[in-house]
């Protein structure tokens, strides 16, 4: 184990009004609701729910990185942010630090990865969000869509690429 905890964004399909986590639901159910139609939407994890988690690690006398889903796809980043922010008020002894990864993905996933070794490797808090923060650009990660109408669903596409390129079998 790398010795990290996450949180997870929630979600919910357009057509209901139960929201899901991780935990309700299995990537084969999801992908079958979409297959099907279905439309989710996620929901970023408000301030208080950051609050609670880092100061599960601050209560304990640690310090806390949070590396963020990219603020380019989600409002978590800036949810995490407002509540470092409150809680380095209440916590003057510890250090909270919230990077902005600018990824998702596997890429997320690698940054991760990277900041645990350079973690056991001897380096500090702060040296480890500025390493973070200026390599954060520097590494290459894909992902793909089984076709470009998830992206245009979600609301990431519009619709003219989405449909040509779905008929031009573009993943």
């Amino acid at each position: 184990s790398l010795g990290v905890c996450s949180l997870d964004l929630t979600f919910r399909f357009t057509d209901s009004d139960k929201e899901y986590s991780n935990a309700d639901m299995t990537t084969s159910e999801f992908y079958a609701k979409m297959r099907s139609g279905g439309v989710a939407k996620t929901s970023a994890i408000n301030t208080e729910g950051f609050k609670a988690a880092f100061r599960e690690s601050l209560d304990l006398g640690l310090d806390v990185i949070y590396l963020g889903f990219s603020s380019g796809l989600s409002t978590t980043y800036q949810s995490a942010e407002i509540a470092a922010g409150e809680l380095r008020e209440k916590y003057p002894e510890r250090t909270v630090c919230v990077v902005d990864s600018r990824c998702a993905s596997l890429g997320q996933g690698l940054l991760v990865w990277y900041a645990c070794k350079k973690r056991d490797a001897g380096m500090d808090i702060h040296q480890l969000a500025q390493w973070l923060d200026e390599n954060r650009f520097h590494l290459c990660h894909w992902f793909t869509v089984d076709d470009l109408m998830y992206l245009e669903r979600g609301g990431r596409i519009i619709a003219t690429p989405a449909v040509v390129g779905t008929m031009l079998k573009i993943k």
